[in-house]
């Protein structure tokens, strides 16, 4: 249950991570640093960093509570997260494709692969698939939510 519940987490957190190249006007700039940053700050375990790439008002899933709702909220999740069964996680995205829905948003797809610990130290993988909504923000893109679809655990 606890494994399950740690492969639900990670592919909540993960999804935000997916962002790339604008798949209709070409690669913007302003995409791959939001990606880069956002990656960083990841690989850091560093909440605060990670918050300040979403929206004020952000809306991210969040298997072990539900709809998590606001940057507070979720660089509180995340710091929760890095200090317990994220601590010393890897990531890598695999970036699918950005929809351009008006000038200033976008929604991104793609997938990603989480590392873990496992309970006896060895590493456990986390794959999943992800869907994110940017809006653009004084020149710079940022979260405004983001959504997962969770492998199926282990029965």
């Amino acid at each position: 249950m606890r494994a399950a519940r740690l492969v639900l987490a990670v592919s909540s957190a993960v999804v935000a991570l997916g962002l790339g190249p604008a798949s209709a006007q070409g690669k913007d700039p302003a995409v791959d640093k939001l990606v880069a940053d956002w990656t960083a700050a990841f690989q850091r375990a560093d909440a605060k960093a990670l918050a300040s790439h979403y929206t004020e008002d952000a809306v991210r899933d969040s298997p072990e509570g539900g709809l998590v709702v606001g940057r507070a909220a979720i660089e509180k999740e995340f710091a929760s997260n890095f200090a317990g069964p994220w601590k010393g996680a890897a990531i890598k995205i695999q970036v699918g494709a950005i929809h351009p829905v008006a000038p200033d948003v976008a929604v991104g797809e793609g997938t990603y692969e989480v590392t873990l610990k496992g309970p006896d130290g060895k590493a456990m993988p986390i794959k999943g698939t992800y869907v994110n909504t940017m809006v653009k923000k004084a020149g710079a893109w940022v979260l405004a939510s983001n959504a997962a679809v969770r492998p199926v655990p282990p029965q």
